[in-house]
């Protein structure tokens, strides 16, 4: 079994991670510290759903119905 860090989701979502940070150091002082550190947190709790997902296999888990950000996701 792949290791989470080798998906290509997690590398897609990193590199979203990555994009986050660039555009959002360019943001307006007054949305750079609400929406802008909104977005960094939401972005980095994403990367850890493949993570997530993966012990869950593992261990035989199954989560259903999480709620992450407003969004049903299957864990």
């Amino acid at each position: 079994m792949a290791l989470y860090y080798d998906l290509p989701v997690f590398k897609d979502v990193y590199k979203l991670i990555l994009l986050i940070f660039e555009y959002t150091k360019d943001f307006p002082k007054e949305y750079k510290y609400t929406l802008g550190q909104d977005l960094k947190r939401d972005g980095i709790n994403f990367t850890s759903l493949p993570l997530k997902n993966q012990q869950n296999i593992i261990f035989g888990k199954q989560q259903t119905n999480k709620t992450h950000s407003g969004y049903i996701v299957n864990c």
